[in-house]
């Protein structure tokens, strides 16, 4: 090891070393990054509070995954267990380590949210909750500091970029015809993918190290699996919403709480109808077929989430689509 990276590698010694009642309220806090997490966040605000916002945190939770699997790609940097013995990771983590995923997305998703709110008490609570989620990473003993700092400073600016120009482009796009919309979203997504298969082309010759491996476990740190989940939710999600808005408007996602609740759980199984039954008669390999098949599920997620959940909740009587945008 280099001489930063013992310094690193000292930090999550020191943080882990402080005891395992810190490591399991690390845990939670680790939860809080989880894409998973994100996943099911999303879909309850799309439904149960204001679709547009809900579509504009989604819109930042795929965008920082795929990016954040493209970096991953090019950097190929090891995580701190992978070349210490004296680190103990708490998860296991198949992926590169910088940028850490969990501090990216925080920084992206957490820190929208704090935009979206507009409230000085809750952007403070988002703030601290993103520099713990990436704290948890420390201690959890799968990023060094240099991950975590990176995906901070990537998150951010994913904010900032947003915040510039997505009026301009939410603008732009609504005068164009829902076809070239769904095209666009199509487009878009496949080159979330090929910018992945790029990186990982630069990586050709290359191989792990053993001495990764022998620490690691089981890992395939250059599968682009996280980019086609990205990819196929990314493109369901906005054809689906330009879909729904040109034929029908938009969600709205207000009303009785008990009508928002029974929206969420009705939307939820739905998602994980998809999820989980495709998942059990889709391979899950690395070959064409099964990233085709891996795309097309999450395209459906998306498309469930955007357009088909919605119009459902319509048919029940649990919500209306109204012929306008806010």
């Amino acid at each position: 090891m280099d001489q930063i990276r013992e310094v690193e590698v000292f930090v999550n010694i020191f943080l882990q070393s402080l005891g395992g009642g810190l490591q399991s309220v690390m845990k939670l806090f680790t939860m809080l990054g989880d894409e998973i997490f994100f996943i099911l966040v999303m879909p309850a605000i799309y439904w149960c509070v204001d679709a547009l916002v809900g579509l504009r945190v989604g819109v930042m939770l795929l965008l920082s995954g795929a990016f954040n699997n493209f970096f991953k790609l090019l950097l190929r940097g090891p995580r701190p267990y992978w070349i210490s013995d004296q680190v103990k990771p708490v998860v296991h983590e198949s992926s590169f380590g910088i940028p850490s995923g969990h501090a990216m997305n925080a920084a992206a998703v957490w820190g929208w949210m704090a935009v979206e709110a507009r409230k000085k008490v809750t952007s403070i609570v988002f703030i601290l909750v993103i520099f713990l989620i990436g704290l948890s990473r420390l201690v959890m003993g799968v990023h060094f500091l240099t991950d975590v700092l990176l995906g901070w400073v990537l998150g951010s600016l994913l904010v900032l970029i947003f915040l510039v120009f997505q009026k301009r482009i939410g603008g732009w796009l609504k005068e164009r015809s829902v076809g070239a919309q769904i095209g666009l979203a199509f487009a878009s997504s496949l080159l979330m993918i090929l910018i992945s298969l790029g990186a990982r082309s630069l990586a050709a010759g290359w191989s792990i190290p053993q001495a990764w491996l022998d620490r690691a476990g089981e890992i395939n740190p250059l599968s682009i699996g996280g980019t086609l989940t990205m990819a196929g939710t990314w493109f369901g999600m906005l054809g689906g919403f330009a879909y729904l808005r040109k034929w029908k408007g938009i969600l709205d996602s207000k009303g009785p709480l008990w009508k928002r609740l029974l929206r969420f759980v009705v939307g939820l199984i739905g998602v994980l109808i998809i999820y989980l039954g495709l998942g059990q008669l889709f391979p899950s390999n690395e070959d064409l077929i099964s990233g085709i098949l891996r795309y097309l599920r999450y395209g459906l997620i998306g498309l469930w989430v955007s357009m088909l959940a919605p119009l459902l909740f319509e048919s029940l009587k649990l919500a209306q689509i109204q012929k306008k945008d806010q």
